[in-house]
């Protein structure tokens, strides 16, 4: 069931709206790819999208053989990443470990037939421009319009690129809110394992 899961997941197609835009950024990721890839995906507050995209685009790589590819995620500022997040993943086979004694929770989200906890990163909300994220020639993914807006430059990324969702926050606190986040999970990882399936 977790392998059909994950393949469900990375293996349908993007809406027909976005393809222009993820084969424009594809090539960008090739260009920039020849010695490794490191992708650093910002939003404002680095809690929702941002943590996703990290997540699934590293699984999507792992999923497609691509094992020389680093993906980091980071805010304009940091707060913390939303419990809910990590609940969506969990239902769709991750595993989600949280670390109860850091002040800034820091969680390890996999996938068990991809990775284990003991070779997969910390994931904690910070500033994009904060350890342990790269410093300089990395490619910064924009995936909300605020940050793409605040942040006209991206310091020390060698490029910049927005690919906007939907803020699944609209749902907090609502009946809604588990679906709205697992179809913002689902609408980001279709996208990940297109721009995945590109790389050469």
């Amino acid at each position: 069931m977790s392998q059909e899961i994950l393949k469900s997941l990375f293996t349908v197609a993007p809406s027909e709206t976005r393809l222009e835009e993820l084969d424009a950024l594809a090539a960008l990721l090739n260009v920039h790819s020849k010695d490794g890839l490191a992708v650093n995906f910002i939003c404002t507050h680095n809690s929702r999208r941002s943590h996703f995209s990290e997540v699934l685009f590293r699984t999507a790589a792992k999923y497609y053989g691509h094992e020389n590819v680093e993906t980091f995620s980071g805010g304009t500022e940091g707060t913390a990443l939303y419990p809910e997040v990590a609940e969506s993943f969990k239902r769709h086979g991750f595993t989600a470990v949280k670390d109860l004694v850091a002040h800034n929770p820091h969680w390890q989200i996999f996938h068990p037939l991809l990775e284990s906890e003991h070779n997969t990163p910390f994931l904690f909300s910070k500033a994009y421009d904060h350890a342990p994220n790269p410093s300089s020639g990395y490619v910064a993914i924009m995936v909300c319009d605020s940050a793409n807006e605040a942040c006209p430059v991206v310091v020390g990324a060698a490029a910049r690129f927005p690919l906007t969702f939907m803020d699944p926050k609209r749902s907090d606190g609502t009946p809604e809110c588990r679906a709205v986040y697992d179809a913002t999970l689902k609408e980001i990882a279709a996208e990940m394992g297109y721009l995945a399936r590109q790389l050469t």
